[in-house]
């Protein structure tokens, strides 16, 4: 099969499916589950299809995506997928790829200096291929990954995989029931669809940045790109009812996710403050908006966050504490309305407590006592926290390339069915053998020839 024009590629057209109570098993290739597939060390040299049928128990183990994500938000949203047992064949060319890795973590090991790619955890848990889409021969492969799938994944600007043939339209007459999601910095519609967007802009439009930071500072972005984890959550939320909707009634659709629309909802009541009561909030620094002797404050080593002002009672409880019972009674500091007229005075106080203190002391003394308060960590002493530990919300695991790795843990704390970290992620074209000819049953002559056509 050389690089010549495609030919036409249909699935099938579907009926409804029954309910899965009804199925005698996963209507996929994968041999019944195997209980030993629980456990067991995590083997550099299962990282495939033969890891991911050791792991057919878990929730999402019958599902296969077709993942053309790149960069953090829909890399993340298949990750959350992969981590509940998805087969994830992420899909990028082999320049992309080679540009992923090149974009990685210095370090130093065994004497020599390396790059680890830095998004092990976005990509854990997946198969990697290569595959050249801007070929006629490309495109056909997808379509054939497309029939082998249950939902499609991508994150480029609007049209653009329209003009290569594969959008939605496109794919469902390949494959009719088809899930098929994309996310957008402003969506597929609207004055700014077309527009090329990041976080930062949606941070920026979505009055995000206008109410972070200090009154006196201008507007700040978030720490972290944020709009693009929660349009990942959401997408993968939305994926996830898809499949559910498509399992009662055989049909598929579309999924259009935006990153400003995931931020408008993650703003709280702020909107409704505003249409509702004509109120505009601005920045208030790291005092919330409804409080007033809740923040940051320093300590001899540090700083420490304290919510002593959730309530009336947590505030009394605090100074009890502190040795200011006189503040409980005092009518300028009794109530949470008087101390938010008196904010800069409450701070002062409760500053002058804890900056006499080390972070220890003053969580272990307020917990002990009642009152919230954290330690304000960086990124060492949150990767040492007990309480991250306990979670293990870091894991150890072998690379084939890069050895014994540290990453971000699951979140996904399910009784029956939790998530998973099973293994890094692949480097570009590690699974290419195992898809096209093992799974579409192609040849290792057309593997060869196609890689040297550059279409993988």
């Amino acid at each position: 099969m050389g690089n010549g024009p495609p030919r036409r590629i249909q699935c099938y057209h579907p009926a409804p499916r029954k309910p899965a109570s009804c199925r005698s098993r996963p209507d996929r290739d994968a041999p019944p589950v195997d209980p030993a597939g629980r456990a067991g060390a995590i083997s550099p040299g299962r990282r495939g299809l033969g890891r991911h049928r050791g792991h057919m128990d878990q929730a999402l183990s019958d599902v296969t995506v077709l993942d053309l994500g790149q960069v953090i938000a829909m890399p993340f949203c298949t990750m959350l997928l992969a981590d509940m047992g998805a087969r994830v064949i992420k899909v990028e060319s082999r320049e992309r790829g080679q540009e992923r890795v090149s974009l990685g973590i210095k370090r130093r090991r065994n004497g020599v200096e390396e790059r680890v790619p830095a998004a092990q955890y976005r990509d854990r848990n997946k198969l990697g291929i290569t595959l050249e889409l801007k070929t006629p021969r490309g495109v056909e492969l997808f379509k054939e990954l497309v029939c082998r799938s249950d939902v499609v994944t991508e994150n480029f600007s609007v049209g653009t995989l329209e003009r290569l043939g594969l959008g939605y339209e496109d794919l469902k007459v390949v494959k009719p029931d088809i899930i098929y999601a994309s996310i957008t910095a402003f969506g597929q519609d609207g004055p700014y669809a077309a527009q090329r967007g990041y976080d930062m802009l949606a941070q920026a439009i979505s009055g995000y940045m206008s109410i972070t930071g200090f009154p006196d500072h201008p507007p700040t972005r978030s720490g972290q790109s944020i709009s693009d984890y929660y349009a990942g959550m959401l997408c993968a939320f939305s994926i996830v009812s898809a499949l559910h909707y498509r399992q009662r009634t055989g049909h598929g659709q579309r999924i259009d996710l935006a990153l400003l629309d995931s931020l408008l909802i993650a703003l709280d009541n702020l909107g409704e403050r505003y249409t509702v009561g004509g109120e505009i909030l601005t920045r208030a620094g790291n005092v919330s908006f409804g409080g007033s002797s809740s923040g940051v404050y320093p300590t001899t080593d540090g700083h420490v966050a304290i919510a002593a002002g959730a309530s009336d009672a947590v505030w009394r409880r605090f100074c009890e504490i502190i040795g200011r019972s006189d503040l409980t009674t005092d009518a300028g500091f009794a109530t949470a309305a008087a101390r938010r007229d008196r904010r800069d005075q409450v701070a002062a106080i409760i500053q002058g407590w804890t900056s006499a203190r080390s972070k220890a002391e003053v969580v272990k003394t307020l917990s002990t006592g009642g009152v919230p308060a954290a330690p304000v960590n960086n990124v060492a002493e949150m990767v040492a926290d007990p309480q991250v530990q306990a979670r293990e919300m870091f894991v150890e695991l072998d690379h084939p390339t890069y050895g014994r790795l540290k990453t971000t843990g699951t979140p996904l704390k399910l009784s029956e069915t939790p998530g998973r970290v099973k293994w890094l992620a692949p480097i570009p074209g590690e699974h290419n053998k195992e898809v096209f000819v093992d799974l579409l049953g192609h040849s290792l002559d057309e593997l060869a020839q196609w890689k040297a056509e550059g279409v993988i």
